[in-house]
């Protein structure tokens, strides 16, 4: 087996029909029967299909996430922001009643009443500012007072710089 030529290259070259290689095959009864057992590994490798994942894989892999403890930190900063919410809460709810928490549904009741009386005020205002003529004096105004905060503004910046000119 010493005249033989390398395995792999001895195969390489059978698989593109060499001449020589498959002429050596012929008459090499060791290189014959390596490259027929090569043969039959490829055959057999070639058959096997990928193995399937168990079916309760996800559940297990889940149930192992699941039994990890989560990390201190994490919990105690969400504890923390909980209890904080529900400390200023309770403060609020007890200065809103002045210190009557019995008082604190009529109170709620009272102020979801108020501002339900206050958008519709301001409703019925929108409603009237634009079915009347007064959209255009209502503009007129807005624009105004825009041309006067920057007039004020500028008048402002101006002595600025005239008190920082003069020493």
């Amino acid at each position: 087996m010493n005249a033989c030529p390398e395995l792999e290259t001895l195969l390489l070259a059978a698989a593109e029909h060499d001449a020589d290689a498959l002429a050596h095959l012929r008459s090499c009864p060791d290189c014959a029967f390596l490259a027929e057992e090569h043969r039959q590994l490829e055959k057999d490798l070639t058959r096997l299909v990928d193995p399937l994942p168990p079916a309760d894989l996800v559940q297990s892999v889940m149930a192992r996430v699941a039994l990890e403890p989560a990390p201190a930190r994490v919990e105690l900063r969400t504890g923390l922001s909980i209890l904080a919410v529900t400390l200023m809460g309770a403060t609020l709810a007890f200065v809103a009643t002045h210190g009557n928490l019995g008082l604190l549904g009529t109170r709620a009741a009272s102020a979801v009443v108020a501002w339900r009386n206050l958008f519709f005020g301001l409703s019925e205002a929108l409603a009237a500012v634009w079915s009347t003529a007064a959209v255009p004096m209502v503009v007129t105004m807005a624009g105004l007072v825009v041309v006067s905060t920057l007039g004020v503004r500028r008048l402002a910046a101006h002595r600025v710089v005239e008190a920082q000119v003069r020493p």
